[in-house]
């Protein structure tokens, strides 16, 4: 089994965790409890710190990781072009249309079929390209994304702080 099948099996296990834990120590901020105390705070509050912290954890994620691919998006491009190459080459269209010799079927007619899949293969460069062009759009949403969200979360945490303080 290679890493990548091992992380892909996992992953959803450890989203699940977490969120189990994040649900479990929600309940267990939420409980009735009778001992109040002036000083705490209102569960209201403590959902609404809980929702803050949350959403700014993600967006900075989204932050690091977009930045992070975008990184490797510059070295593979710039600095180590031969690091994005493919390994292993497709066959060639005269391997994948067989000719049959009990089919009737020309030379012209086969040399004609094997041009047609030739045409329609995007060539490695090509679809090198559409891929790191996809990668940097979707890098770029989320730091358009993530940013503010980040920014406008953290700023209102650490006005809410400054205000109890």
């Amino acid at each position: 089994m290679s890493p990548l099948d091992m992380l892909s099996m996992f992953f959803p296990l450890t989203l699940l965790l977490i969120f189990i834990m994040l649900v479990v120590g929600l309940i267990y901020l939420l409980r009735d409890d009778n001992e109040t105390n002036s000083m705490q705070m209102s569960k209201s509050q403590i959902i609404k710190t809980v929702y803050f912290y949350l959403v700014s954890l993600i967006a900075l994620m989204m932050v690091v990781f977009s930045t992070a691919d975008l990184v490797n998006l510059g070295l593979k491009t710039w600095i180590f072009p031969k690091a994005d190459m493919q390994e292993y080459r497709d066959q060639p269209c005269k391997y994948m249309i067989p000719s049959e010799p009990g089919m009737e079927q020309s030379e012209d007619t086969y040399q004609q079929r094997i041009a047609e899949c030739e045409e329609n293969q995007i060539s490695e460069d090509e679809m090198r390209a559409i891929r790191k062009q996809k990668d940097a759009v979707r890098d770029f949403s989320f730091l358009f994304v993530g940013i503010p969200l980040f920014l406008f979360h953290w700023i209102t945490i650490r006005r809410e702080q400054k205000k109890d303080k």
